[in-house]
């Protein structure tokens, strides 16, 4: 029985060594062969190598896809250390990365954060949307930036926008800012500021702006502005809402760009209150 068993597993070797021998003699064989070879190496280089064990934070490199070019530096770090502390508490993973993902959503400072991924086992990568800061509105609170939606955005101690930046301020609002981040802020007075905002942000006087009052809004719904000098303008409806025998935004607009650019200076570097509802010109109180 035992000289059977012997004389078998030797047939069975010889048949396997024949067919090996058959495949490498056929040239289309060994080129499939070595082509799935390759295939197989180019994915074991080209996939991160798991690890099994967690890293610390300070070892994982985090990096925002085109972070906007507003966002203070210490902000960036702020968010990037966020997701590093995540990224730690499990190894390389899916679970990992949806809590990361999830964690920089509750930050409030994103609309939306579409990816979080490994680009090696120590570099992971961020693709989200920011919310963008339009303004401020000054409130019993403090002041704190909104988007051109309304929406908030959160507050810190530190830089939010880098200073090459400038916001003009929305003061006394109705209401007193959204409890959380991302929410739109109660009343058609900050509406109103927004609207005008869009129409003047473009103009090249708009810095000499500070502030659009609010406070009149709830009474009247007019609005008012303060210039740098310091000035007083009264801009009246919101665009496109005037009343019967209100001028026009885009007469405002015209009149103001005329005073700029004669005087330097939308308010003749004067301290005064001029009125910019006036049909025929910007009246001076």
């Amino acid at each position: 029985m035992a000289r059977k068993k012997q004389s078998r597993v030797k047939i069975w070797t010889l048949t396997l060594l024949s067919v090996i021998g058959d495949i490498f003699k056929s040239p289309v064989l060994i080129s499939w062969v070595l082509a799935i070879g390759g295939l197989i190496t180019l994915t074991a280089m080209s996939v991160p190598k798991l690890r099994a064990t967690r890293i610390s934070a300070a070892d994982i490199r985090v990096s925002f896809n085109t972070p906007p070019v507003w966002l203070d530096d210490s902000l960036l770090i702020e968010l990037q250390d966020v997701a590093r502390a995540h990224l730690a508490q499990t190894t390389v993973g899916r679970d990992g990365l949806i809590n990361t993902a999830n964690a920089m959503l509750n930050t409030g400072w994103f609309t939306e954060v579409k990816q979080v991924q490994w680009i090696t086992d120590q570099h992971a990568s961020v693709e989200a949307t920011f919310l963008v800061p339009y303004a401020k509105v000054k409130d019993s609170g403090g002041e704190v930036y909104i988007d051109f939606q309304g929406r908030r955005l959160p507050t810190r101690n530190g830089i939010i926008v880098n200073t090459d930046y400038y916001f003009i301020t929305l003061e006394n609002p109705m209401h007193n800012r959204p409890q959380y981040a991302g929410s739109h802020w109660n009343g058609n007075d900050v509406h109103a500021g927004l609207k005008v905002l869009h129409t003047i942000y473009k103009e090249e006087w708009a810095t000499q702006i500070v502030s659009i009052d609010l406070g009149g809004w709830k009474e009247s719904q007019s609005l008012l502005f303060n210039t740098d000098t310091p000035s007083r303008f009264i801009w009246g409806s919101a665009p496109d809402e005037e009343r019967k025998l209100e001028a026009l935004c885009d007469e405002k607009i015209t009149r103001l760009s005329w005073l700029h650019a004669n005087f330097g200076r939308i308010d003749k570097g004067i301290s005064a209150e001029f009125d910019l509802t006036n049909t025929s010109e910007v009246t001076r109180n």
